[in-house]
């Protein structure tokens, strides 16, 4: 299996780390030390206006973790095409890759966050039509290498030619974020690789990678288990008071983005206990939760399902909590699932 990392810096206006993530320069640290770490990937949400400080350029941010890393590969998950100039945006994804020589994955989505349309003014009735005709722009700005016009009701543009031309050929991996299974069949279908959320259940999560191999079975293409990338939380417990704390704190900060997805009335810095769903039962049945046995046994439930490639995100407070819970994972973990040849007996041997 590999392992990555799913999140991002954040800063308020004063430059106070938030509860919920690193600063800029912190968080960094923390990808370096993935890097020496053995960590495969890590990959950058973008959001916008949300109170609390997530990380919104995502692109100039990767372009600064390329400049700091050496081996990790770099990953948008996921920008928002819509809020986008479909060229601008193929511009600076081609300056990504070539400024991690190569490393970077560009996973893409539609947007789904309530608070964000609205911000953009844009009706969310029109996502996916905007979305559809700027990927096919986007693709077509990193294949034609004369200039080129393209006129449409949205867009329109003149004798251009995409700068800088992409290292990976021809352009980098592409990733949807999906949830839906017709959304999942989608992705199959157009060739993108694929990207699961980080609130769906163990069984929800085997599903979902089920409906994607059969889609590409279907079509008589191969299937590439490391094409499938599923975030979880990594909620590092060594004993119940720690495991109280990761509930708390996880908790808080889908109690936000709830706030942002679901109820338009009220504003993004509105982050409190109120709101939908339960954070403990979502997290008990989804998350990489507990000491380092458990993390084993629940990754190997993924590993069972199918999944070759995790992608952990971590919101405790501080980076030595984090840098500590990183080192945890590769060194006590991570070993469990390096040969994917053994099958599961290293994990069964480790819990006898």
């Amino acid at each position: 299996m590999k392992f990555g990392l799913f999140g991002g810096a954040g800063s308020t206006p004063d430059d106070v780390v938030t509860e919920a993530s690193l600063g800029y320069h912190e968080y960094g640290d923390y990808i370096v030390l993935a890097d020496k770490l053995g960590y495969a990937s890590a990959w950058m949400a973008e959001h916008h206006f949300t109170g609390f400080a997530q990380l919104s350029a995502t692109l100039n941010y990767i372009a600064y973790l390329a400049g700091r890393t050496s081996t990790i590969r770099l990953g948008s998950a996921v920008v928002v095409v819509p809020w986008h100039n479909p060229v601008l945006l193929a511009e600076q994804i081609a300056t990504v890759d070539r400024l991690s020589r190569g490393r970077y994955d560009c996973g893409i989505g539609k947007g789904y966050r309530y608070n964000e349309f609205h911000g953009f003014n844009l009706d969310p009735a029109a996502a996916s039509g905007i979305y559809e005709e700027a990927v096919e722009v986007i693709k077509r700005s990193f294949t034609e290498t004369d200039r080129w016009s393209y006129k449409s009701d949205r867009w329109q543009f003149n004798d251009i030619i995409v700068e800088p031309p992409v290292v990976q050929k021809p352009y980098p991996p592409m990733w949807l974020g999906a949830a839906s299974l017709d959304s999942i069949r989608r992705a199959a279908q157009q060739g993108y690789k694929l990207l699961l959320d980080q609130t769906a259940t163990f069984e929800a999560i085997a599903e979902r990678v089920t409906i994607y191999r059969e889609e590409l079975e279907r079509l008589g293409k191969p299937f590439d288990p490391y094409a499938v990338g599923v975030t979880r939380g990594l909620m590092v417990a060594n004993t119940p008071e720690a495991r109280a704390r990761q509930h708390e704190r996880r908790g808080q900060l889908f109690t936000g983005i709830q706030v942002l997805t679901r109820d338009p009335r009220l504003q993004a810095r509105t982050f409190g206990p109120a709101g939908g769903g339960d954070p403990v039962v979502m997290s008990e049945a989804g998350a990489i939760i507990g000491n380092s046995q458990e993390m084993v046994d629940r990754i190997g439930r993924l590993h069972d399902a199918g999944v070759r490639l995790v992608l952990l995100c971590d919101v405790s407070p501080g980076h030595q909590e984090m840098a500590d819970h990183l080192r945890q994972v590769a060194e006590e973990v991570m070993p469990h699932f390096a040969d994917d040849r053994a099958g599961g007996s290293a994990r069964k041997a480790a819990a006898e």
